[in-house]
């Protein structure tokens, strides 16, 4: 059971970097919001916004998994890998900039994670 949420932990990661590309192929089609109905219309229907709403509903599940395995303060701390997904999406596939900052942060947020999963 402990490698249990390892591998929950690593598909949620996942899942988070799918999400974040839907949600920035989705921004790319539809474009800025506005209230009408052609533009919610036009949003409901776009494919990477279903995709979008899919992987978000995936992750929501899949984290309860992984709080009752672990408890809910340990399992989100865990699930803060989902950042580091997010950042790498967003810089090698959505091309937008990161900051050394930001870097930093992924690094050390692997880095809590592999220590708390020790734990």
């Amino acid at each position: 059971m402990a490698a249990t949420h390892w591998y929950l932990g690593f598909l949620v990661a996942v899942l988070v970097g799918l999400n974040t590309l839907f949600w920035g192929l989705t921004l790319r089609e539809v474009g800025q919001p506005e209230a009408s109905l052609k533009f919610f219309l036009t949003l409901f229907l776009n494919r990477w916004f279903i995709l979008a709403m899919l992987t978000g509903f995936s992750v929501a599940v899949l984290s309860y998994w992984v709080y009752s395995y672990m408890g809910v303060m340990l399992g989100r701390f865990f699930l803060s890998m989902s950042i580091a997904s997010i950042v790498l999406v967003g810089y090698f596939l959505l091309r937008e900039v990161v900051t050394i900052q930001q870097w930093v942060g992924v690094v050390l947020i692997i880095i809590g994670v592999l220590l708390v999963g020790r734990i």
